[in-house]
């Protein structure tokens, strides 16, 4: 789809959602702003599956567990619902938006810019894998490859964001980001209404303040996250957030070197625990969701189910767990002909 074919949004979407501090962010990322922004976005999202299959599938004590497959979302990962929400939400420079990611994010967004034909600049460090680095120029984004991590290629993008006008997209500490990401939420507990805990990956926790600010108490909300990179652990001992390692296999999508400052809040206020997993049970993870159901997620994408896996969350018998997987740009499985 060219820019000139691209769709447009709906007249009176436009409008920006005041800039919101750390103090009243969870004002405005509820469930109602979540069912705001769901009909908004809906048009331009796919409503993904959700599967449910015995734990003892995995090696696991017997037991129901649901699958959220949002890495079929377009982009190949949630990150669409969040660019969606941004570009739909906020007032449009002639410059376009840029955004900074280690490539999920900066795929959605370039997705998103194509769709609705909007100049795109997208920001990513060399650790960024190519599988990520092909989906975004596909896309017909400027690429620019910036920096070792994730932090290097967002300064980048800072200053082309002061040089050009262009609107920045932030992958994860943003109100609208976080909106989007809670339609996840709101689709999950339909597709699982009796599940009590609910595990979603972490790495600036975009993800897991939407989903939990979806189900706000209503089950418990796990965080999971690579011990290589323990952002929203490190923020949970410091009471806010700090800096902290950024090494892991799962490196391209869950390792800033902060958790966000809004997205704690969230998730300091709606979600339960955060557990930490190692990369070998995330690379085990991934084998085993290919071997089992012919699945395939990339690492940052398994770290959630790698905590059932492992045996670092141990629901009860009988209880309903539900795993967020979410994204699948990778080349773990060659489909070489």
């Amino acid at each position: 789809m060219t820019k000139e074919q691209g769709l447009r949004p709906p007249e009176g979407s436009g409008g920006a959602l005041p800039r919101v501090s750390a103090a009243d962010v969870g004002t405005v990322v509820t469930r109602h702003g979540i069912q705001t922004v769901e009909p908004l976005i809906r048009p331009y999202l796919r409503h993904t599956p959700a599967i449910t299959v015995d734990r003892a599938d995995f090696g696991l004590p017997p037991g129901p567990l649901v699958l959220k497959l949002e890495q079929l979302q377009h982009g190949g990962s949630f990150k669409a619902r969040g660019a969606f929400a941004n570009l739909l939400l906020r007032d449009m420079p002639a410059a376009g938006v840029v955004a900074a990611s280690g490539g999920n994010h900066g795929a959605a967004v370039a997705f998103a810019a194509r769709a609705l034909g909007i100049p795109a600049r997208i920001y990513v460090p060399h650790v960024s894998s190519p599988a990520k680095i092909a989906r975004i120029r596909s896309y017909g984004a400027d690429l620019v490859v910036a920096g070792d991590t994730y932090s290097d290629a967002l300064a980048a993008s800072q200053e082309w964001t002061a040089d050009s006008g262009a609107l920045p997209i932030h992958a994860y500490d943003q109100a609208e980001t976080m909106l989007g990401a809670g339609t996840l939420g709101m689709e999950l507990a339909g597709q699982a209404t009796d599940a009590t805990q609910v595990l979603a990956s972490v790495g600036g926790g975009g993800l897991l303040a939407g989903v939990a600010a979806w189900y706000a108490g209503r089950a418990q909300v796990v965080g999971v996250e690579p011990e290589g990179a323990p952002t929203l652990t490190a923020a949970m001992r410091a009471g806010r957030p700090v800096d902290a390692e950024a090494g892991s296999v799962a490196v391209d999508s869950l390792a800033p070197r902060q958790v966000g400052e809004l997205t704690f809040a969230i998730i300091r206020q709606n979600a339960a625990r955060v557990l930490l997993v190692d990369d070998d049970a995330i690379v085990a993870t991934q084998r085993l969701l290919w071997e089992t159901l012919r699945v395939v997620a990339e690492p940052g994408g398994c770290a959630a189910l790698a905590a059932l896996v492992s045996g670092r969350c141990e629901p009860a018998p009988g209880e309903t767990v539900a795993v967020v997987i979410s994204g699948a740009n990778t080349t773990a499985v060659d489909f070489g002909l």
